[in-house]
C-alpha cells in the first residue's frame, strides 16, 4: 500500500494551539510556578538563562532547518532521477514493443514462410523459425493456419507447461490485423507470468490469410534488471486486475497495492517499513490489454545520511552550546559578582544590626552608585535606630507604670465582679425557691381544701348508697308480691307497666347502684390520694413508707397514663420506713414522672403513629434497699432520651429543652434541692432515642 509520509502542520494549526495553551488555566498556572521557581535562582544564573534560551533556541531552528532544507533537497533530486530514469524505461519498452512488430511482420512476409505454411511441412518451418528465435532473442513462436489450429509452438522449456492466453490476439491476426499486446501464461501452480506479443497475418499471394505468427519476449527479472540502472533501483509489472505479476523486489509481491496515477510526479512511499521514491509507467499502444509498471528508488542511502548529518549538526549544536555556557558564566560573573558583593554587606548589616559596615567602592558604574548609596543609607538608618532606641527606653518604662495601675485596677473589678456575681446568683436561686414554695404551699392549701370539702358530701353519697339500694330492692320485692298475687291488675295499672317498664328497671337499678358506689369510692380514693400527697399535716421530718408517696403520685397522674402508656412497678417489699419530709419527696417524684411522660409522648404519642409503635411505651419504677442504710428509687422511660451536649446543665434553674410555654427550667433544679436538702444524691443516665433512667438515694434517717 501506498503511503505518502510528506505531511505537514499547517501553520495556523500552530498558532491555535499556541493561543488555546496560553487560555488553558493549568499552563496559567504553571507558568506562574516556573516564575517563581526562577526568581528563587542566584543572579548569575538568572542572567546568563534567559541568554542561554534565545542562543540555544537560534541554534536548535538554525540546525532543524539546515536538516529539512538538506533533506528536502536530496529528495527532489532523487525524484527527478526517478522521473528521468522512468521516461528511459518507458522509451525501451516502446522500441520493445515497436521492434517486436518489426519483426513478426518481417517473418509472416517471408515468402518460404508462406510457401511452407501452404505446403504444410512442419520440419522446414522449423529449421528457418528456429535461428530467428535464437538470433532475435525471443521467447516464443508461434504459427496456426486459418483455422487457428496450432502448426508449429516453438517455447523456452520454463513456458512448455503454462497455458497461453492470445486466443484474442491469434483471432485479430487472423482477421487481417496486426495486434501487439500482453498477454497472460498461467502455471500448472497457479502462478501467472506476462509475455509481451506480436501477432501478423501470414497471406497467400492472392492477399488471402492462410495463418498467422506469434512472437514473444516473456517479462521476468531478467528482463526488468535489463531495463534498471541502478542497484538501489527495483520494478514492480501489474497486470489489469492491478497485482503484481513480477517484481525485482520480491518482499512486496503479494501486497495489496494502491497505484499512483501515472500523471503524478514521483513520491515517497513507505513498503515494509522502508522508504522508496515510486512512479507509474503506463506502456502504451497495446491492443488488448494494458501494462502498468512501477520504478521504486529505495531512500536507504539518503535516510544514511541524513542521520549522519544529524549527528554531526546536534554534534556541533553540543560544541556550540558548551561554548556559549562558558562565555555567559564569564559575563554573568563579572556583572553579578560586585552586585553579590554589595548584597552581602546589606545582608549583613541587617542580620547582625551592625550599621558601622561599609560596602567596597571598587567601579565607577551602576553598581559603584549602588555601593555609595548603600553605604549612605546604612549610615541614616544606624543614626535613626539610636534615636529609636532611646524612644523606645521612655516608652517601656511609661508602659510599664500603666500596666501596673491597670493591674491593680483590674484585681479590684475581679474581685467586686465575683462579688456581684455570687450575690445574684444567691438571689435568683433565693427567689425561685420563695416562687416555688409559694406555689407548692398554695397548690396544697387548695387541694388541701378541695379534698376537705369534696370529702364531706362524698361520705354522705357514699354512706347513703347502701341504704338506698337497700330500700329500692325491698320495693321491688313489694311489687313482685303485688303482681304474683294480683295477677290480673286493672287497664290503668297494665298500661303504667308497659310504659314504666318495671322488668327492665328491676335489672338495672341495682347496676345503676353498684356504678355510683364504684364511682363514689374512686373519688374518695382520690380526695385520700389528694390528701396523702400534699400532707400539710406534716411539716416535720416523718418516717414514712415511700411506696405511699409514689402511689399517690401515680393516682394524680392516672389520667395522663391512660394514654397508652404502661407503669411497671418493682418494688421491694421489705423496704423499710424513711426519715424525710413527705410533701417534698412527693414533689420531687411528680416532677420525675411528669418529665418521663412528656419524653414517651414526645416519642411514641405525638411523632409515630400506632403502627410504626413496635415497643410500647412505659416507665419502670424500681425501689431496693443498699448497703450503708440507704435506698435506691430508679424511674426509666423508653422515650426521646436528653441529648448528651444538654446532660450536664439539667440541674441548672431556668434550663428547660421544653417549648416556650411548656417548661420553666424549675422542675429538677427543685428536685436537686430537695435530694441535697434530705442528704442524698440524684444522677441521670440518658442515651439519645433509648431512653432515661434517674437514680434518686435517700438515706433511711437523716443526720442532724
Amino acid at each position: 500500500m501506498l503511503n505518502d509520509t510528506n505531511t505537514q502542520m499547517p501553520l495556523f494549526s500552530f498558532f491555535n494551539q499556541s493561543t488555546e495553551q496560553q487560555s488553558n488555566p493549568q499552563i496559567v498556572g504553571r507558568g506562574v510556578r516556573l516564575q517563581a521557581s526562577y526568581s528563587k535562582l542566584p543572579l548569575s544564573q538568572r542572567i546568563i538563562m534567559p541568554f542561554m534560551l534565545v542562543f540555544f533556541s537560534i541554534m536548535v531552528v538554525a540546525v532543524i532547518s539546515f536538516a529539512f532544507w538538506f533533506t528536502s533537497r536530496m529528495e527532489h533530486q532523487i525524484k527527478n532521477s526517478v522521473a528521468s530514469g522512468a521516461a528511459v524505461i518507458l522509451q525501451e519498452l516502446q522500441t520493445e514493443k515497436q521492434d517486436l512488430g518489426s519483426w513478426v511482420q518481417l517473418i509472416a512476409e517471408r515468402n518460404d514462410v508462406r510457401t511452407i505454411l501452404q505446403q504444410k511441412d512442419t520440419q522446414a518451418l522449423l529449421k528457418i523459425l528456429v535461428s530467428h528465435k535464437t538470433n532475435l532473442g525471443l521467447d516464443l513462436i508461434k504459427v496456426v493456419n486459418q483455422n487457428g489450429g496450432v502448426v508449429l509452438d516453438l517455447r523456452e522449456p520454463r513456458l512448455n507447461e503454462s497455458h497461453l492466453e492470445d486466443r484474442t490476439t491469434i483471432s485479430q491476426a487472423l482477421g487481417g490485423m496486426y495486434p501487439l499486446d500482453v498477454v497472460s501464461v498461467e502455471k500448472q501452480r497457479g502462478q501467472t507470468q506476462l509475455v509481451l506479443v506480436g501477432t501478423a497475418p501470414i497471406k497467400s499471394n492472392e492477399e488471402e490469410v492462410i495463418g498467422a505468427v506469434e512472437i514473444g519476449i516473456l517479462i521476468n527479472n531478467e528482463f526488468l534488471k535489463s531495463l534498471i540502472a541502478a542497484k538501489d533501483e527495483y520494478l514492480i509489472v501489474f497486470n489489469k486486475d492491478k497485482t503484481v505479476v513480477v517484481s525485482t523486489l520480491t518482499s512486496v509481491t503479494h501486497r495489496n497495492w494502491q497505484l499512483p496515477p501515472t500523471s503524478v510526479p514521483p513520491m515517497r512511499i513507505l513498503l515494509t517499513n522502508k522508504h522508496y521514491v515510486a512512479k507509474s509507467i503506463f506502456l502504451p499502444g497495446l491492443s488488448n490489454t494494458s501494462l502498468t509498471v512501477v520504478l521504486l528508488k529505495s531512500l536507504a542511502d539518503l535516510n544514511h545520511t541524513v542521520q549522519y548529518l544529524w549527528l554531526r549538526l546536534w554534534g556541533f549544536f553540543l560544541v556550540g552550546c558548551l561554548i556559549c555556557t562558558l562565555v555567559g558564566k564569564n559575563i554573568a560573573r563579572n556583572i553579578s559578582g560586585p552586585l553579590l558583593t554589595v548584597a552581602r554587606v546589606a545582608q549583613k548589616a541587617t542580620q547582625e544590626g551592625n550599621f558601622d559596615l561599609q560596602a567596597p567602592v571598587t567601579r565607577n558604574d551602576e553598581v559603584g552608585i549602588l555601593a555609595t548609596s548603600l553605604n549612605s543609607l546604612i549610615r541614616r538608618v544606624a543614626e535613626y535606630t539610636q534615636e529609636l532606641e532611646q524612644a523606645r527606653t521612655t516608652l517601656e518604662k511609661r508602659v510599664e507604670e500603666r500596666t501596673h495601675q491597670l493591674l491593680q485596677k483590674n484585681q479590684e473589678l475581679n474581685l467586686a465582679y465575683d462579688q456581684l456575681s455570687y450575690a445574684i446568683q444567691e438571689l435568683q436561686q433565693t427567689q425561685a425557691q420563695l416562687i416555688q414554695t409559694e406555689k407548692m404551699s398554695s397548690l396544697g392549701n387548695m387541694v388541701a381544701g378541695v379534698a376537705h370539702e369534696i370529702n364531706n358530701p362524698i361520705s354522705f353519697i357514699y354512706g347513703n348508697i347502701s341504704y338506698a339500694k337497700e330500700y329500692i330492692e325491698q320495693l321491688l320485692e313489694l311489687l313482685h308480691l303485688y303482681k304474683k298475687e294480683y295477677p290480673q291488675p286493672t287497664a290503668a295499672i297494665q298500661t303504667c307497666l308497659e310504659k314504666t317498664e318495671l322488668d327492665y328497671i328491676s335489672e338495672d337499678l341495682p347496676k345503676i347502684f353498684s356504678s355510683m358506689k364504684m364511682g363514689a369510692q374512686r373519688i374518695r380514693e382520690i380526695v385520700l390520694s389528694l390528701r396523702n400527697f400534699s400532707r400539710l399535716d406534716e411539716s416535720e421530718k416523718k418516717a414514712v413508707n415511700i411506696h405511699e408517696g409514689i402511689d399517690s403520685t401515680l393516682l394524680i397522674l392516672n389520667h395522663r397514663l391512660k394514654e397508652g402508656i404502661q407503669v411497671i412497678k418493682e418494688y421491694e417489699e421489705t423496704l423499710p420506713l424513711i426519715e424525710c419530709y413527705p410533701a417534698q419527696l412527693n414533689q420531687v417524684f411528680l416532677n420525675l414522672l411528669s418529665n418521663a411522660i412528656d419524653a414517651l409522648e414526645e416519642s411514641f404519642l405525638s411523632n409515630l403513629s400506632s403502627e410504626d409503635n413496635k415497643v410500647n411505651p412505659q416507665i419502670l419504677i424500681h425501689t431496693n434497699k443498699a448497703a450503708g442504710n440507704r435506698i435506691y428509687v430508679r424511674i426509666t422511660d423508653n422515650g426521646c432520651g436528653i441529648e448528651p451536649q444538654n446532660q450536664d446543665k439539667i440541674f441548672d434553674p431556668f434550663f428547660t429543652t421544653k417549648e416556650v410555654g411548656k417548661g420553666t427550667g424549675l422542675g429538677l433544679w427543685i428536685c436537686y434541692q430537695i435530694i441535697q436538702k434530705h442528704q442524698g444524691k440524684i444522677e441521670v443516665n440518658s442515651l439519645l432515642g433509648e431512653g432515661t433512667t434517674v437514680t434518686v438515694t435517700l438515706p433511711l434517717v437523716q443526720k442532724s
